[in-house]
């Protein structure tokens, strides 16, 4: 412990003995500034644009199955809920990640066209009835983003997605 304030000592007296030689002077400290990430590699991007889509994709397909098996409105309802919620959490997620070039343009796109699916989605999700349920369904499925998806897809080298 009393190490320091003898080293402390010693070092000042000889930075005190220097002669005449004239005081270092060293740059001021800076806060470093926030830098962008370095976007993802394509192999990277692949992996991330699947595990983003992922929950989505299965809130939708849950959805769907439901419709198919004739499910009450109210639990139609409560999935088109989940399938807001997966659409708003992927949205932000494609939008804050760094994506490579060629990606960024598809993304953007995808995100345009989400953002119009995703007022459907939460309308969808708060009906009162049947009919506006299905209604909101309807308007959310014709702004679904295939089309710009599969061009995110083609950007990445993936297979591109078929509708059954």
């Amino acid at each position: 412990m009393r190490r320091w304030p003898a080293a402390l000592t010693l070092v000042l007296l000889l930075a005190g003995c220097g002669g005449k030689a004239p005081a270092t002077e060293f740059p001021a400290w800076e806060v470093p500034s926030p830098t962008a990430s370095a976007p993802l590699t394509l192999k990277e991007a692949k992996g991330r644009y699947l595990s983003i889509v992922a929950p989505y994709n299965t809130a939708l397909d849950e959805l769907q199955e439901a419709l198919r098996a004739g499910k009450p409105w109210r639990t139609v309802r409560k999935l088109a809920g989940a399938v807001a919620t997966t659409s708003a959490a992927h949205a932000e997620q494609l939008r804050t990640t760094a994506w490579p070039a060629p990606v960024q343009a598809p993304v953007a796109a995808l995100l345009k066209e989400n953002e119009v699916a995703l007022r459907h989605w939460q309308s969808a999700a708060e009906a009162t009835g049947a009919q506006a349920l299905m209604r909101e369904i309807r308007a959310a499925a014709a702004h679904d983003g295939g089309a710009e998806a599969n061009r995110v897809r083609k950007s990445l080298g993936l297979p591109v997605y078929k509708k059954p």
